[in-house]
């Protein structure tokens, strides 16, 4: 069986060399949706001699569906550019597309968090993602921000992992945040939800103390405090922006 890799990108050239080495001759397709890169990401995906799709919107869960839908092969991986393929999680693929699993649609992966390139453990950042289906078994969510995969059939676990370098240096964490802010102010205006004192002012702390004590982000030491601190950040500002300019919120750029 074969496989499609599929990417969204904009101005990933800092990271995205990485990513494609992981998943290097694991591939029978590799999809790269770009969003009119001014860096040299698109060169370096032409070095692995990948495809690039021109895109353009701010939906990346949109995006990303929609080369789910050019995508020729049995399976498909969704990865993103800060995201790296472990060993493991190599040979575990190519098992699948040996046809060694049988009867499975899709994959749950477990994912590693990095926090200026070491490993968090706790705050809640141990999850697993359906990223690794079959193209006519998985629809992804058409959402901004944190898309789902929405799946008909049985799915199974893997143990290999993603690394996920999401937040590298500490303005490229807060510009993060406070763009997955002003995504979520969006949102909850969308949905109609209504302000109340208690979320401009508590949700926030709130936050902090779910991510740092409950679940036990201060065993990750300074690295855990920074990401408590920045989701309250963020659950704060998401408010105050709901407050503060609720006719002038849209999505944020990719």
């Amino acid at each position: 069986m074969s496989l499609s890799v599929l990417m969204v990108t904009k101005n990933a050239g800092e990271v995205i060399g990485e990513a494609l080495e992981s998943i290097d001759g694991l591939w029978d397709e590799l999809l790269v949706g770009d969003a009119g890169s001014t860096d040299a990401t698109v060169e370096i995906v032409k070095e692995y001699k990948g495809r690039i799709v021109r895109q353009s919107g701010n939906n990346l869960g949109g995006r990303k569906q929609k080369l789910v839908k050019k995508a020729g092969s049995d399976w498909t991986l969704i990865l993103d550019s800060d995201e790296r393929v472990s060993d493991d999680l190599r040979h575990e693929i190519k098992e699948i597309l040996a046809g060694n699993h049988r009867g499975i649609a899709g994959w749950r992966i477990p994912y590693q968090n990095y926090v200026f390139n070491r490993p968090v453990f706790y705050g809640g950042e141990k999850y697993s993602k359906v990223r690794l289906f079959k193209k006519h078994k998985g629809h992804v969510t058409a959402v901004p921000l944190h898309e789902d995969i929405n799946m008909q059939g049985k799915l199974g676990d893997l143990k290999g992992v993603i690394y996920h370098h999401s937040y590298r240096t500490p303005f490229q964490l807060l510009s993060k945040f406070t763009r997955y802010a002003r995504i979520a102010a969006v949102q909850k205006k969308r949905a109609g939800e209504k302000l109340t004192p208690n979320k401009l002012f508590l949700y926030g702390p709130h936050m902090f103390w779910s991510r740092f004590f409950v679940d036990k982000g201060y065993k990750d030491g300074w690295r855990g405090l920074v990401l408590a601190a920045a989701f309250a950040y963020m659950e704060t500002l998401t408010y105050w922006l709901l407050f503060c300019s609720p006719k002038n919120l849209k999505i944020p750029r990719a």
